[in-house]
């Protein structure tokens, strides 16, 4: 009888994860894999059929928040009941540490696998890329992230997003802090950006402060000039996506934010996700 068995991810796996990741025409390094087993050490999973490693899955947990990412599985070896033992195998492993909520991101066409587990549509992302261009900053108020900010940036994105994401965001700022920026107005913080490499995002911001946002994400493509970068954002925020198109970038894809369990309600602060893997 064939057997399917999920452990844990070791930086042995990593060459295999990204081939894997490969597939789906994702841009995604061995580096990228360590970040997330760094981030979430007994949360990222490995399956194999009779011995040989055929899919992925990775989890990080904010709080009572956890999230599950990578969900891939070898292209020959689909329809066989790999994907629904990762999920379930990252969904047990969550719930043993006492999250309420699990969320994740899927493409259109999976909508009903994950519905088959419980999970229920949120709000759909578009996922687009283009090249970062140069462009009128002009705004004084924007600054570079500095170490003393973080602990403002840290508490905003707590009571915007309802969990504190403190090891993802600082994890970000020390390896990506020419490309972290927050904009003040009397001292209060009003959003900030991050990326990593060609992944920008977490873009967030206060309500009613669309050009603001749009004026961080300026910053950011001015300092990726010339390379391919790649951003999700709520289909809602009309001005970011009108802004982006307006720069040539175009939607890659769309996915749905899915949760299972207790509801997080939406703060309208959300500009631009951090990443699929992570929210």
């Amino acid at each position: 009888m064939e057997k399917i068995v999920v452990r844990h991810m070791t930086i042995k796996d990593f060459a295999f994860a990204v081939k894997v990741r490969d597939t789906m025409n994702w841009d995604y390094t061995e580096e990228d894999f360590k970040f997330m087993t760094d981030l979430e050490p007994k949360g990222c999973f490995i399956a194999s059929k009779n011995g040989e490693r055929v899919g992925i899955t990775t989890t990080i947990r904010f709080d009572s928040l956890g999230w599950i990412g990578n969900v891939i599985v070898n292209q020959n070896y689909r329809l066989m009941g790999i994907g629904s033992k990762l999920v379930k195998h990252a969904m047990d492993y969550l719930r043993s540490q006492s999250v309420r909520t699990i969320g994740l991101y899927s493409y259109m066409d999976t909508i009903p696998f994950y519905e088959k587990i419980g999970f229920k549509s949120n709000t759909r992302f578009i996922r687009l890329v283009g090249i970062g261009v140069a462009g009128d900053l002009g705004v004084n108020a924007i600054r570079k992230m500095e170490e003393k900010d973080l602990r403002y940036v840290i508490e905003f994105d707590r009571l915007c997003t309802g969990v504190s994401r403190q090891k993802l965001l600082r994890r970000i700022f020390m390896e990506s802090r020419d490309l972290c920026y927050t904009i003040f107005e009397r001292k209060r913080l009003v959003g900030f950006i991050m990326a990593r490499s060609a992944q920008i995002g977490p873009l967030v911001c206060r309500p009613g402060f669309e050009e603001e946002s749009i004026n961080l994400l300026r910053v950011v493509l001015n300092k990726l000039v010339g390379l391919k970068v790649y951003i999700g954002v709520p289909e809602k925020r009309q001005h970011i996506l009108d802004f982006l198109r307006n720069l040539s970038f175009r939607e890659y894809f769309q996915v749905a934010r899915m949760y299972y369990g207790d509801y997080l309600k939406d703060k309208n602060c959300t500009v631009a996700m951090e990443s699929l893997e992570r929210g």
